[in-house]
This record gives structure tokens, C-alpha cells and sequence, in this order.
């Protein structure tokens, strides 16, 4: 069940919303609010179930036998380490070992960094262990970040679990993000998704540039328009999520656009592996090192997400040593150096094995071509050209002040005027296109 669909807009979420705001009580409500996550999470697959409630029960027993034991340490290696064997067995076996499991539970990426991050809260004294079983079940099992996210830790959910209001005010921030997000995907990242499919045997130049662009995009459009969804209705159920996306294509650096790209997980590989390993202060080399190859391999378990994430350690490095004057001398060309830098990155993430990967960057080399465009190509571009200007006007914050001034210089109602026919226009695209999985749902 994916938050584009009609059945979760029209049936699903009211249905979770009216359980919430009638029931006042906050154990009725956490209650509701843990028997639709399960729902919501089983909808595809209900052994997957089985999978989430365990690691749930796992991981809880873990937190309250390390607050009360001596040997602190000890228990925390043993809680993450059957956390990643469950994680690896799912998801990493056909990579080590050649056998391929039956089925990957929905999330189990980002709920498992979630359940570490927890352990890793109640060892730092962060977090006091969670003696409340149903507020950590709604914790994990939350459905507003458990398929795809935000990666949220314990110590910044916990009160909402214990405690939450719905205001009025909230719930008129959460529809206009969640509308936003709805924009994102289903007008222009399934849109953008049709293009890329019709470039996937380009043979030219432009071709390949094309084909590269357009998936920058459409990755961006889907993945943040999810995330927008997610902190959108976070925020008319009491749950208020921190932004996962700041505009990362102006990013003006690499690490810039890590501190604006998937912020949840930027932010938990920084707390939770790069400075426990020591950051900055030692083997940063190393370190970094760790971080992108684990960050790549998060991904998936195939070699171009592994060179994917080495990839941009080595950028960082690069950056880190040689670039940081130039890029600070050079505002614009810093711009376009990390925007192409980031498109070239794309090439691994999507490519389904490095060989093509590579036949995609060779094309990208403007030279030795016997081909520069073709008749296929220039036809994709002329029929999708609006889009890509929308596209690439939407993906820059120059919206977010033309709404700011409509909201504070003139009326609301233009805003909730025009929010309304772009709904209209969402739901006639949603009926009569065929549906479009979110990309990071497969990780």
C-alpha cells in the first residue's frame, strides 16, 4: 500500500485520522495508531509481520537487560550484530553466498537503523530504555516512516509515543506538505519515470546525458515527494519529523549535498558509525572509507551501489584535501561541478551492473563518437521539454518564495486555490495512469 494510492488517500489515512482525533486518550490512540501500522505493513506480505513484531521483541528485551547490566558493551555488539545477521540474511545472502530468499520485508533496511539506533541511544545514555512495549512498537511499526522512512532516532519520537496533540494549525501544514509531495510524484517523477524507460537503449552522446538528467530528477521528484508525504501526514497525526530534503541540487560541494540529500541517513551514519569510529579526530581516511562503502552497500547489494558509495568517499576526500579553496573562490562553477559530479553518480545507482554502468559513462565522453543524437532521442526531449524545464524550476527553492510572498503579501485562498486543482489534476493522473512503486522501496 503505497501513500499515492487511492485507496490510502481516500480510505486508509481518513480512517487512521478519525481513530486519532476521536480517541483522546493517548494508549487508545497508540493502540489504533499500532494495529493500522501492522495493517498498512502487511498489506503485501503478512509473514513479513512476523519479521517486524520479532525484531520489535528482540530489540526491546535488549535495551532493558543493557540499562540494568554492568556489561553494557558486551550486550549492545550482541543486540546490532543479530540485528544485521536478520538484516544480511534477507537482503545480502544472494550477494555473499549465491542463495536468493523468497521475499525482502518492506523496510527492513530502515526500521533495522532505526532499532540500532535505539540500542546505540539507551548505550549513550541518550535515551532511557523504553519500559512500554506499545510505545516502542509504535516507534518501530510507525507506518508514516517504517517502508521507506525518514530514518527517525528513539530520543526524538519518544514524547510524541507518550504524548501528541492534533492542533488545527498542524493539520493545515501536514495536507499542503503532503499535497506537495503528492505533486512530486505523481505529476512529475512517474512522468519523468516514462522518459527514462523510452532512453533506457540510447547509443548517443546526448543520449546519455538525457537519459542521466532525467533520472536525477525523477529520483529526487519520487524520493522526496515520499518524504514530504511522510512528514505531511507525521504532522496532522502529532508527529513532527524534521525535513529528509533541502534542496541538495544546489548543493554548492559534495558534502553539502550529503547535509541536504536523505538528511535521515546522512545524519544517522554520522552519529552512529562515523563518529563512534572516531570522525574526524582519527584514521579519517579510514573512516570515511567505512562510511561510504557501508552507505553504498545499505543500498543494495550489488557492486554498482558499493561503487556508488566508494565513489563518493573518494569525492569527499578529493574535496576534503585539494578543492576546498576553489569551490569557496568559485560560487558558481562550485554549483555546476557538484550537480554534474552527482548526475555521473547517478550512472551506478541505476545501472543494473557495473558493465553497463560503464557503457552509459562512455557514451557521457564527448569523444570518439560515431554518434551524437539520435532521431529517438530528440524525439523524447521535444515531446517531454516542458517537463523538464517544470522539473528543473521545481527542484530549485524558487517556489518556496513565490509562496511565501502569495501566503504573507496577498491571500491564502490563491495558495489553497491553486493546492486544490493541482489535487484534482493528481487524482485524474492517478486514475488514469499506471501505477509507479516508489524507487527507494526497493531498498
Amino acid at each position: 500500500m503505497g501513500f499515492q494510492t487511492l485507496f490510502f488517500i481516500f480510505g486508509f489515512f481518513p480512517l487512521v485520522f478519525i481513530s486519532q482525533y476521536f480517541f483522546k486518550d493517548i494508549k487508545k490512540r497508540n493502540i489504533g495508531l499500532v494495529i493500522f501500522s501492522l495493517i498498512f505493513y502487511g498489506w503485501a506480505n503478512l509473514s513479513h509481520i512476523g519479521v517486524l513484531l520479532l525484531s520489535i521483541a528482540w530489540n526491546y528485551l535488549t535495551g532493558l537487560v543493557m540499562e540494568q547490566s554492568e556489561k553494557k558493551k558486551t550486550i549492545l555488539t550482541s543486540g546490532i550484530v543479530v540485528d544485521l545477521l536478520v538484516l544480511m540474511a534477507f537482503k545480502y545472502t544472494h550477494f555473499f553466498f549465491g542463495i536468493q530468499p523468497t521475499s525482502i520485508p518492506i523496510g527492513l533496511s530502515f526500521f533495522t537503523f532505526s532499532e540500532i539506533s535505539y540500542l546505540m541511544d539507551v548505550y549513550t545514555k541518550r535515551s532511557l530504555a523504553s519500559h512500554d512495549l506499545l510505545n516502542y512498537t509504535l516507534y518501530v511499526s510507525y507506518f508514516g516512516k517504517i517502508s521507506m522512512g525518514p530514518i527517525v532516532p528513539y530520543h526524538k519520537m519518544v514524547d510524541a509515543c507518550n504524548d501528541r496533540t492534533i492542533l488545527l494549525s498542524n493539520m493545515g501544514k501536514g495536507s499542503i506538505l503532503f499535497l506537495k509531495g503528492l505533486i512530486k510524484k505523481v505529476v512529475l517523477a512517474d512522468s519523468l519515470a516514462l522518459a527514462f524507460q523510452s532512453l533506457q537503449a540510447t547509443s548517443s552522446f546526448w543520449g546519455a546525458w538525457l537519459l542521466t538528467f532525467t533520472y536525477t530528477l525523477q529520483i529526487y521528484f519520487d524520493f522526496s515527494g515520499y518524504s514530504d508525504m511522510a512528514i505531511g501526514l507525521s504532522e496532522m497525526l502529532g508527529f513532527h519529523i524534521e525535513p529528509n530534503f533541502r534542496h541538495p541540487y544546489i548543493a554548492s560541494s559534495i558534502q553539502d549535498f550529503w547535509r541536504r540529500w536523505h538528511i535521515s541517513l546522512s545524519t544517522w551514519f554520522r552519529d552512529y558509525l562515523y563518529i563512534p569510529l572516531g570522525g574526524n579526530r582519527s584514521h579519517y581516511i579510514r573512516n570515511i572509507g567505512i562510511v561510504w562503502f557501508c552507505t553504498g552497500l545499505w543500498h543494495g547489494a550489488n557492486w554498482t551501489f558499493i561503487v556508488w558509495g566508494l565513489y563518493y568517499g573518494a569525492l569527499i576526500l578529493f574535496e576534503h584535501y585539494y578543492m576546498k579553496p576553489v569551490l569557496k573562490n568559485h560560487p558558481l562553477g562550485s554549483h555546476i561541478y557538484t550537480f554534474v559530479l552527482v548526475m555521473i553518480g547517478w550512472v551506478f545507482f541505476f545501472s543494473p551492473n557495473l558493465s553497463q554502468a560503464f557503457r552509459i559513462l562512455a557514451l557521457m565522453i564527448p569523444f570518439g563518437h560515431t554518434t551524437w543524437i539520435t532521431g529517438m532521442d530528440a524525439f523524447i526531449f521535444h515531446s517531454h521539454w516542458i517537463l523538464y524545464v517544470a522539473s528543473f524550476f521545481f527542484m530549485l527553492p524558487f517556489w518556496d518564495h513565490i509562496e511565501h510572498v502569495c501566503i504573507h503579501r496577498y491571500s491564502t485562498w490563491w495558495m489553497i486555490g491553486l493546492y486544490g486543482l493541482s489535487f484534482l489534476l493528481c487524482i485524474c493522473m492517478m486514475v488514469g495512469s499506471t501505477y509507479q512503486t516508489f524507487l527507494y522501496a526497493a531498498f
